[in-house]
């Protein structure tokens, strides 16, 4: 099949969260047949391969024993990046339900036709309601003083966008909080899909995280279970 020249699929991930990849990459599979974006594995430094989809390990971490913080390796992941668009999961959103892919190419075509827009959020996990209505009616518009305005959740970002509002040294926590300060000063547009059941359901629909504070959350155990997956 042949690559989408238009976004990349990233995986933020780290090489301690190696037991997050195999049932990630299942489901991711099973679920999203569709999938014709080239897949990014953000490793530090290891090299890991399965027989469901094909991956591309980054390996940003250099050879320095210092290991990098969370955000320095999604810095060195954007710069590797040679699409204008990158959808953004970590290894912990365990898909459960089909994605739209349909849904997914249009938000897609829809940001490259208007360079104005930096992000469309495609699940409903991730910037807080309320929201503006939008035109296209398929969209809805984040408030500029949203909370989450910047999430880590499910989403497409222009990926000079993303990178703009990263810092070196920051976790995933303090990039939300932080990050969503950096852009309530800015203009950029920010979207999501929607994603009530009338509309159809979010664009990707899994549980809001299947790790906390490095350990398995119970409720996940269900979506491993329904989908014959052993941990």
């Amino acid at each position: 099949m042949k690559k989408n020249a238009s976004y990349s699929l990233l995986v933020n991930t780290s090489d301690t969260f190696e037991d997050c990849w195999p049932p990630f990459f299942t489901l991711l599979a099973k679920y999203w047949p569709d999938l014709d974006a080239q897949v990014l594995l953000n490793t530090e430094k290891k090299v890991w391969a399965t027989d469901v989809i094909d991956i591309k390990c980054l390996q940003v971490q250099d050879n320095s024993k210092t290991r990098l913080p969370w955000s320095d390796c999604l810095i060195r992941a954007l710069d590797l990046i040679e699409t204008p668009l990158v959808l953004y999961l970590q290894e912990d959103y365990f898909i459960n339900k089909q994605v739209r892919h349909q849904l997914i190419e249009k938000s897609v075509q829809y940001m490259i036709e208007n360079p104005n827009i930096e992000h469309i959020g495609l699940t409903k996990h991730g910037s807080h309601p309320p929201y503006k209505n939008y035109n296209p009616n398929w969209l809805l518009e984040i408030r500029q003083n949203a909370r989450y305005r910047i999430s880590t959740q499910a989403g497409l970002w222009r990926v000079d966008a993303l990178k703009s509002y990263l810092r070196e040294g920051e976790n995933g926590w303090m990039f939300e909080i932080y990050g969503t300060w950096r852009a309530r000063k800015r203009n950029g547009t920010f979207l999501c899909t929607q994603f009530d059941d009338n509309s159809g359901g979010p664009a990707i629909d899994y549980p809001h995280t299947g790790i906390i504070k490095g350990k398995w959350l119970p409720e996940i155990r269900e979506t491993f279970r329904e989908n014959n997956i052993v941990v």
